[in-house]
């Protein structure tokens, strides 16, 4: 007889069943039944369908995070704030798993019906169909549209995946499967029912939040005054028997940042104009006033926390002057042409007139004292009628920009050739300049506005008028790591330089850039310092009279080739 066999304990008979239950393969929506040797090519084919997606994704991500920098446009400039972009970034994470999903569904029909070389086509065929409609929806709407762009993209998944529900829906009738409808609710239920509320239900709470502001930027769109707070000029302080009336437009801003620069500024470089202007040498020749320009408000928040100090601030100093612009960066142009209109009214109204308006920043150090004696002089020439008198840091047909730390190129101007313009660091203009500017808006002329108000300047300027070139000045320097001992103007590093540069000159007697730090070699000037950055080795030409351009590439014709007659 034969002996029983031991019985296996069911711990022991369904171990290996056990022990791994939860990674028990099971077919779900995003899975497909595939040879080993198709799967990862077909699994790389179907992750191309997210790169739509995936780029909207981190485009509006990453203008989420710059909002906050630009304030998102203020009450003059309506664009899209950083919510926008964040539901606008969870439309594309839906985009993306609708396509994900109807990809996969669709693969797992060719592959079911078709060879596996036709069902490739076919996904990459319709991989390319929707990026196309993607990229066309895109286009149509535009970066200042992000949630709109992309629920629209999802809206369209959203009546693909519809139809192929339905489609699946009437085959299993036909074929008389059980429960075709219940089939059908669930994949509604899970693939587009739950997604769709909790993206809709997020963007109707983000409009709700952002109807409050909607409101306070359209009362302050109904505020039509173009200027407020000292907008007047007081002339009854100067001399009136001075030859030249010079008036200095300071662009600042909102920020903290910059209402730091303008207390540091009133103790150094404007205390600095006041002494020049109250020496025996100059006074009663020449009178020189200043406003800081700042634009509207630039959010809500910003009027509850910052309004009061901005008052205080003018009443304190009265020298603060808003003008009707936004007051983002990127504006920075349209600021400064509200800024030369406000200079225009003044004249008319106080019927006086500047001989010379200069524009510069306040995060920029000048040598007030320096200045005026260049003033001076240029009234002293003989028979000189400062016409069209037009004088910074100029640079020719030259597309690089120098940024903070960085040397950006940038060559999409729009313009066949990019004309002389002096920099935006700190220029000077005449009166007859300031008037053709002002002029051309009055006329209703096109006017193209670009972030830089120095080229601004140059388009407005070149084209269309017989005017002379501006005339290029070394002393002037746009970079904050540089320094020389002439400069008129240079832009700073930290407040602190601002300190130390007027302490040197004022109290210490002794070069203005005495213990600054200095790593660059300023441009046009001789550098003998080889642990310095040099401007040569940047391409950089420099002519004393015409200012700076690119100069040209040794052996580049050798390189690329010569056109050849025959």
């Amino acid at each position: 007889m034969a002996k029983n066999k031991p019985k296996k304990s069911p711990s022991t008979t369904n171990n290996s069943s056990r022990r791994f239950y939860f990674w028990r393969k099971v077919l779900s929506l995003s899975d497909l039944n595939l040879p080993r040797q198709h799967k990862i090519a077909i699994d790389i084919l179907r992750t191309l369908s997210f790169i739509p997606s995936f780029i909207g994704f981190v485009y509006n991500s990453k203008e989420a995070l710059r909002v906050p920098f630009r304030d998102a446009g203020g009450a003059i400039i309506l664009q899209s704030s950083q919510l926008d972009y964040v539901v606008a970034s969870i439309w594309c994470a839906l985009a993306g798993y609708w396509n994900w999903i109807l990809t996969t569904s669709m693969m797992r029909r060719w592959i079911f019906r078709y060879e596996m070389s036709s069902a490739i086509v076919r996904l990459i065929t319709f991989i390319v169909i929707t990026w196309t409609i993607s990229a066309y929806v895109n286009s149509l709407n535009g970066p200042d549209q992000p949630i709109r762009t992309w629920m629209i993209n999802c809206f369209i998944l959203l009546i693909t995946d519809i139809i192929r529900l339905s489609i699946i829906s009437y085959y299993r009738r036909l074929k008389k499967l059980k429960d075709p409808s219940i089939y059908l609710k669930l994949s509604v239920m899970r693939i587009i029912l739950y997604p769709l509320s909790a993206a809709t239900c997020l963007s109707v709470f983000t409009v709700l939040y952002q109807l409050d502001k909607l409101q306070y930027r359209t009362s302050q769109l109904m505020d039509n005054s173009a200027t407020f707070l000292n907008n007047q000029l007081d002339f009854t302080r100067v001399s009136t028997l001075a030859t030249m009336n010079v008036l200095v437009l300071i662009i600042s801003s909102w920020s903290t940042e910059s209402l730091q620069r303008r207390n540091m500024l009133r103790k150094t470089s404007l205390k600095l104009l006041s002494r020049s202007l109250a020496s025996s040498t100059t006074k009663n020749r020449i009178n020189i006033h200043y406003r800081f320009i700042i634009g509207k408000v630039p959010s809500a928040k910003d009027q509850l926390v910052k309004s009061e100090s901005i008052l205080e601030e003018s009443e304190m100093y009265e020298d603060l002057l808003m003008v009707s612009s936004s007051d983002l960066k990127a504006d920075k142009s349209r600021k400064v042409f509200e800024a030369f209109n406000w200079v225009a009214s003044t004249q008319e109204q106080q019927r006086v007139k500047f001989d010379y308006v200069i524009k510069t920043e306040d995060d920029v150090f000048v040598r007030w004292d320096q200045m005026i004696d260049d003033l001076l002089n240029i009234e002293s020439k003989e028979n000189n009628t400062h016409d069209y008198y037009w004088k910074g840091l100029n640079f020719r047909n030259i597309p690089i920009q120098y940024m903070a730390n960085t040397k950006e190129l940038q060559i999409n101007y729009g313009l066949p050739i990019f004309p002389i313009y002096a920099h935006s660091v700190f220029y000077l203009i005449s009166n007859s300049i300031l008037e053709l500017i002002v002029t051309q808006h009055q006329h209703k002329q096109h006017r193209r506005f670009i972030q830089d108000d120095g080229q601004n300047l140059a388009i407005w300027l070149s084209f269309g008028f017989n005017l002379p070139p501006p005339l290029h000045d070394r002393r002037i320097q746009e970079s904050e790591h540089v320094c020389e001992n002439d400069l008129i103007a240079k832009r700073v590093r930290q407040i602190s330089d601002m300190k130390l540069m007027y302490d040197n000159i004022i109290v210490r007697h002794i070069p203005q850039c005495t213990d600054v730090e200095v790593s660059e070699c300023a441009v046009c000037y001789p550098c003998h310092d080889i642990q310095k950055i040099t401007w040569k080795t940047l391409n950089l030409a420099c002519d004393a009279q015409k200012g700076i351009t690119l100069k040209p590439m040794a052996g580049f014709n050798d390189l690329a080739g010569r056109n050849k007659g025959g």
